[in-house]
């Protein structure tokens, strides 16, 4: 059995989050993740100053789509 010291620090990791380091490669791009109507999560996406979003399903499609820009 784990101790529960053990089980309450797995409730605030692993960190960095995959979030956390994309955002750490790409300093200069805002990046944060939809929040439908309903509550629930959508894309994630990215912005860079005053253009379009870049919008992903999923975090390591995101980071494909920031390693493509100029």
């Amino acid at each position: 059995m784990r101790p529960r010291s053990d089980e309450r620090d797995a409730l605030h990791g692993p960190w960095p989050t995959e979030a956390e380091i994309l955002a750490g490669e790409f300093p200069h791009w805002e990046i944060w993740r939809e929040r439908r109507d309903d509550g629930t999560h959508g894309d994630w996406c990215a912005q860079l100053g005053s253009n379009p979003p870049l919008k992903a399903a999923s975090l390591s499609d995101l980071r494909e789509q920031l390693m493509a820009q100029p």
